[in-house]
């Protein structure tokens, strides 16, 4: 587990990464976009492994969901919020 750890600290680091980049040169570069979608399927890839190996349970990663999106409605000005709860 330890090299799966490590790996996904190094992953969330490149999202962190694409995030940046995305900010600094613009949301309508295809290529940092394709770079973030990349960097976070890289992540699912290792949450999927952590699952698999019992160190994560997916049910608790589900339930974590939708009291995320209802912190955002209370204290962000994201938009689509509702949609976004209604549909998971």
């Amino acid at each position: 587990m330890n090299e799966s750890l490590i790996i996904l600290a190094e992953e969330c680091a490149e999202v962190s990464q694409a995030v940046a980049k995305l900010q600094r040169f613009g949301m309508y570069d295809p290529g940092n976009i394709r770079r973030l979608e990349e960097e976070l399927g890289d992540v699912i890839a290792l949450m999927l492994i952590l699952s698999h190996h019992n160190y994560i349970n997916d049910d608790q990663v589900m339930k974590r969901i939708p009291i995320k999106l209802e912190k955002l409605k209370q204290y962000s000005d994201i938009k689509d919020l509702d949609s976004i709860i209604e549909n998971i």
